[in-house]
């Protein structure tokens, strides 16, 4: 769970990449070529405080008369300052760090060139690296990641994009995220015991979009109107055998931007994305093992209003192998111990009020896990029935280029045999971009 859910939230904090959110700087012009920048530098204190993962303490009677002990599958991985001494009871958590906040670290270096009159080419890199250090070793190795490299060409006939940037399934929700609440801050820090980004409310109504090879193509806007079709690098479950794929994955995603005048606009969107996976090797169905061949998918829908000072993003989402954190993750949230995609769905609230230089953000969210048929078998296993997240806080824009944050989250698992885990979560930093 712990690779997974840090997974998770690394992909969902890397989609800082909307273009509200980059401020790039030229640094030369030679000729029809332009070389500009852009990127930014934070640290964070985060603060955790609350239970640690629920222990098995109930016994279950399967229905051939046996007395098992519960197994618990989804508790957050986070550490605890003390364990209890008494292995029956829920450790605390009680831990600081200083954190990587919903975005890392990035530099990012592009170049353009307007080739033709109705046609312009760029080509963009960029690096992401964290502030912490793993298992807090202060000596340790902090390699940077290239996150992102792509070549684009546009016109008044739309754009292509070739290389490894945003993916486009689950996009509209993440950027609410960025744009209303954690472009500058940190939300659920999940693995504090861990470096990298944090979640932001991925997994909480937010289905992480993250990045991957593919190409894209984008149309002209129309009407308000705007087409985004890709076909995407496949990506395998791995777990349950699931580790073999056919042919790449398509995602598109519709959306509408209408102005309301001179006091903001409305935007609306709806993405999806599907894709086959199958078992590696000789695979003869039965029922146990399950079938052979599935298809992930999903949908995501939702829309942001901007009046003045006062701005509002809902988003939503439903699908098949999805998992709780981000799109086609590897995690047991995606499949049953028969090897079934289970369902997920999400449902994502975000405020935020732009007062002078100081934002106020507050939102909520909620992601859902249903059980299978062979799920509903296992009496003894306690998965995890849903992921509530509440967050606010407030930032402060000195200047374009320099933000301060203080905010709190508050995280909430239920489990189907009624187990829980409640997080308080406080964050203050700085972040300085360009």
């Amino acid at each position: 769970m712990r690779s997974v859910v840090i997974s998770g939230a690394l992909c969902a904090a890397l989609l800082f990449v909307a273009g509200t959110a980059r401020a790039e700087k030229v640094l030369l012009k030679d000729k029809d070529w332009e070389v500009y920048t852009d990127g930014r530098a934070a640290a964070f204190a985060s603060y955790v405080i609350g239970d640690g993962g629920p222990v098995s303490t109930k016994m279950i009677t399967l229905p051939d008369g046996s007395v098992v002990a519960e197994t618990i599958l989804g508790p957050w991985s986070v550490a605890s300052k003390n364990d209890t001494p008494d292995p029956t009871e829920q450790s605390k958590v009680n831990m600081m760090r200083v954190r990587s906040g919903f975005i890392g670290n990035t530099l990012g270096l592009g170049v353009r060139n307007q080739i033709l009159p109705d046609l312009k080419a760029s080509a963009y890199i960029q690096l992401w690296a964290f502030v912490e250090s793993e298992g807090r070793i202060k000596g340790s190795a902090n390699p940077a990641d290239v996150r992102q490299g792509y070549g684009k060409i546009e016109g008044s006939w739309g754009s292509v994009i070739a290389g490894r940037t945003r993916t486009l399934f689950s996009r509209g929700a993440t950027d609410i995220n960025v744009m209303y609440a954690h472009r500058f801050g940190v939300g659920f820090p999940n693995v504090i015991d861990s470096k990298g980004p944090t979640q932001g409310m991925v997994g909480f109504g937010v289905l992480g979009s993250g990045f991957g090879a593919g190409l894209i193509y984008g149309s002209p806007v129309l009407a308000g109107f705007q087409l985004n079709v890709g076909l995407f690098d496949p990506a395998n479950l791995s777990a349950g055998g699931w580790s073999r794929t056919q042919l790449a994955r398509p995602e598109g995603e519709l959306t509408f931007e209408h102005a309301l005048g001179t006091i903001g606009k409305v935007v609306l969107f709806g993405n999806g994305a599907f894709q086959k996976i199958y078992k590696n090797g000789y695979c003869a169905p039965s029922e146990a093992t399950g079938p052979c061949d599935e298809t992930v998918a999903g949908f995501g829908y939702g829309g942001r209003l901007e009046l003045g000072p006062v701005h509002l993003g809902v988003a939503g989402h439903y699908g098949k192998g999805l998992g709780m954190g981000f799109a086609f993750e590897q995690s047991y949230a995606v499949l049953d111990p028969h090897n079934n995609l289970r369902l997920s769905d999400g449902y994502y609230v975000q405020s935020q009020v732009v007062l002078d230089k100081f934002d106020l953000f507050a939102g909520w969210g909620i992601t859902r896990l249903f059980l299978t048929d062979y799920d509903k078998t296992l009496p003894q296993y306690s998965n995890i029935k849903h992921q509530m997240g509440i967050n606010g806080g407030v930032v402060y824009n000195l200047s374009p280029n320099l933000h301060f944050d203080l905010e709190y989250f508050r995280a909430q698992a239920k489990f189907f045999l009624g187990e829980h885990q409640n997080l308080n979560c406080f964050a203050a930093g700085m972040t300085v971009n360009w």
